[in-house]
């Protein structure tokens, strides 16, 4: 089935809640038709974090903000390199595959194109590439493991051919995306240090004899966090619940609400409810618990996990709408010699 546009953003979080884990990520999008928007971008960014942007209009890499690192005057070139290659490679797959599955190729197509590499402390955990043609997945490739899946014939190797990718992205691409990822992580790291500690609350909703109580976490960052509604000491089943999505708020921060509705009967019975949080800014489960009578806050003790450095989030947003939603990771060469190697 054809997903929407939005493809890439559906592909999960990167950043596991219980670890202190970054991610190097990037976004590429190529549009074939005429539209108001480039042809070719690409955004370049540290966990959900935009540091770095390119498109076929400006036609040059720029820095986001405050997201400067001190690079040598080879490694820009090796990433101006780097476009051009993505740019030349994708421009090829889309035209081979606009005549394959149109009969007339007018019109727009878009292909999209995700990578990530993740850094847990000092060990790699996971380095991999997704590609997505009109919103439908094209390919899957695990480089730690070697999972290699093709759902198109054009995006097929040989053995040969496997062997040759094995190699570049191992030893071209990998180091290259974990130094680039660190090195943001090192110059920036008051920044990505920064945590906003999470608040929890109740709402209660009533209209026309009906009742709903909302569970409202909000002002946390990183994004990534752990809400479970409970009665009576009881998880409440997911289908009697309204699942809220984790949304930005505009200092940077993000929100997350679960909703439940109270039948008259429900009230009567006076259920405690508790609303129970876990995130990485917290030292403590928070648990906020809602009665007939009253609202008590609760924190209780878990065990202590590695804290996550974190990153301002606010223009986080803006970036993603102008490149219509897509993510993923640029990992560069290390040197100019290497660059014969990639294709």
């Amino acid at each position: 089935a054809k997903n929407p546009l939005f493809w890439v953003l559906s592909i999960g979080a990167l950043n596991e809640l219980e670890t202190a884990c970054h991610s190097l990520r990037l976004l590429v999008t190529l549009i074939s038709g005429d539209t108001q928007f480039p042809e070719l971008t690409l955004v370049l960014m540290v966990n959900d974090i935009p540091v770095e942007y390119y498109d076929s209009n400006v036609t040059r890499i720029v820095s986001r903000r405050h997201w400067i690192v001190n690079e040598s005057i080879e490694e820009s070139h090796l990433k101006n390199f780097v476009v051009q290659k993505i740019y030349k490679i994708l421009t090829v797959f889309i035209n081979q595959t606009i005549y394959r599955m149109h009969s007339s190729p007018a019109g727009v197509h878009v292909y999209q194109k995700f990578a990530a590499c993740d850094l847990e402390g000092d060990s790699l955990t996971r380095f991999f590439l997704q590609d997505a043609y009109e919103g439908v997945e094209t390919r899957n490739y695990d480089i730690l493991t070697q999972a290699y899946s093709p759902l198109v014939p054009e995006l097929i190797w040989t053995k040969v051919q496997m062997e040759t990718k094995k190699l570049t992205y191992i030893n071209v691409y990998q180091p290259l995306c974990l130094r680039t990822l660190r090195r943001y992580l090192q110059e920036n790291k008051n920044i990505l240090l920064r945590k906003g500690t999470v608040k929890n609350h109740f709402i209660d909703l009533l209209s026309s004899g009906k009742m709903n109580i909302v569970c409202l976490a909000t002002g946390f960052y990183p994004r990534h966090i752990k809400m479970t509604l409970l009665r009576d000491e009881r998880a409440v089943p997911d289908e009697e619940l309204t699942a809220g999505e984790v949304f930005p708020n505009g200092d940077g921060t993000y929100q997350l609400r679960r909703s439940l509705a109270l039948s008259e009967e429900e009230q009567r019975k006076k259920h405690v409810y508790t609303c129970t949080v876990t995130h990485l800014s917290l030292d403590n489960k928070l648990d906020v618990r809602w009665g007939m009578t009253h609202v008590e806050c609760v924190q209780s003790k878990r065990p202590e996990s590695a804290s996550s450095p974190a990153l301002y989030a606010g223009i986080s947003l803006l970036i993603v709408l102008s490149v219509m939603g897509i993510t993923g990771t640029l990992c560069w060469r290390r040197r100019t010699g290497k660059m014969k190697a990639l294709g």
